[in-house]
């Protein structure tokens, strides 16, 4: 139904209206869903999307956004609502937030998608206040502090002068400018909302490292924007202004972005740099590999006798689009997530179970969170367990 994505027409970097599709994903499914009964017959579960390359400027972004009404919707048994930031990453975040701040004065912070306020609640001190905007917290009891308040709502929604009443200087955004239809509109309101001296820090997903290390799995209908550094400061640059510093988490999402920028003190001319043909040429040698090693796995997989699942994450419907399985050759799915256990992914047919050691004794596993290759790995040769990473090599 159409009524539940909008085709997106401009750019979200420079809003010209010239793409060219670069990958195309027919009938791709929701992700981070996780069901006991099965899928609703009414519920639109797959869409056909396309990964579009703008040609003025080569930023990356998706052919239809589908509704964050239906992306966040509870209309299934369960959905993940975990932290989007480990400890590592917040670890990582703040270090690299207060190298740039030297001692600046800190007066007051705004984080746009606080998520469960995490972070947050790691940065509270008595000398100033943090303001969280986040939609999770919609008609929910929102968690009380003298040090913080937590504001419910989408961001193009709220009015920042009715409901902040302290001078910011420091804006936050991690992993939530991805999801957001349209990042310079949205950054453009809290940049003419923040003072002149404010310091604001982002942190993306770096769309470089996906296309570098063929994790194209990482497309996904929450995901609307793929940035990239160059994207970033095309954007930055369309909004008058500079980023001042910039580093790469690469223990977090395959590769995680983290730049700090502040408002250009002298109003230049804007001449936004054309990467078209980079990411073009990019993305046309390395999908394909990326192709031919979910063929060549798959083959692999269907030779094993017994084989289970490792990792329950958000992204495992991706996975196995990919691999263009149901998974039905996976016994099971175990997961260290309670939460998770005995659930399961719409239209895949393994069930999920908890990692108890009746159930990986002497087993093969595929690990199937992609994204925790690297620990689950570690995990399974501490206990001497055969296993396959699924991952490019």
């Amino acid at each position: 139904m159409e009524s539940n994505y909008i085709k997106k027409k401009n750019c979200g970097v420079c809003n010209k209206k010239d793409f060219e599709k670069v990958i195309k994903l027919k009938k791709f499914p929701l992700t981070g869903i996780f069901i006991k009964k099965e899928i609703s017959k009414n519920f639109q579960y797959y869409f056909d999307q396309s990964l579009n390359l703008c040609k003025n400027c080569g930023h990356l972004q998706l052919d239809k956004f589908v509704s964050s009404e239906l992306l966040y919707n509870n209309i299934y048994a369960n959905r993940t609502s975990a932290s989007h930031l480990s400890d590592n990453a917040i670890n990582f975040f703040k270090k690299f937030m207060f190298e740039t701040l030297k001692n600046k004065r800190i007066k007051n912070i705004l984080e746009v998608g606080c998520n469960d306020t995490k972070l947050i609640k790691s940065l509270k001190k008595n000398d100033h206040h943090i303001f969280g905007i986040d939609p999770i917290w919609i008609n929910k009891k929102k968690p009380k502090n003298k040090n913080f308040t937590i504001l419910g709502g989408f961001i193009e929604k709220i009015n920042l002068k009715e409901k902040i009443n302290k001078p910011i200087n420091i804006f936050i955004s991690t992993h939530n400018l991805e999801h957001i239809s349209d990042p310079y509109k949205v950054l453009k309101k809290i940049i003419d909302f923040a003072e002149d001296d404010t310091t604001f820090f982002i942190e993306v997903p770096d769309a470089d490292l996906m296309i570098k290390n063929h994790r194209f799995d990482q497309i996904f209908h929450q995901h609307y924007h793929y940035f990239s550094l160059r994207s970033l400061q095309n954007l930055t640059k369309r909004l008058g202004c500079k980023i001042i510093k910039k580093k790469i988490n690469l223990k977090f999402w395959g590769g995680s972005l983290l730049i700090a920028f502040k408002k250009e003190k002298k109003i230049k001319e804007i001449k936004l740099k054309n990467n078209y043909f980079h990411y073009k040429k990019k993305i046309k040698t390395n999908y394909p590999k990326f192709e031919d090693h979910n063929r060549r796995l798959k083959q692999k997989l269907m030779n094993e006798k017994t084989l289970i699942g490792y990792g329950a994450g958000q992204m495992v419907p991706s996975f196995a689009y990919h691999l263009k399985s149901d998974l039905s050759f996976l016994d099971y799915i175990v997961d260290d997530n309670r939460n998770r256990s005995d659930q399961k992914y719409p239209n895949l047919k393994p069930k999920i179970k908890l990692s108890q050691e009746k159930f990986i004794s002497k087993k093969k596993f595929l690990i199937t969170a992609l994204d925790g290759v690297q620990a689950i790995s570690n995990k399974l040769k501490k206990k001497k367990l055969s296993f396959i990473n699924p991952l490019f090599k």
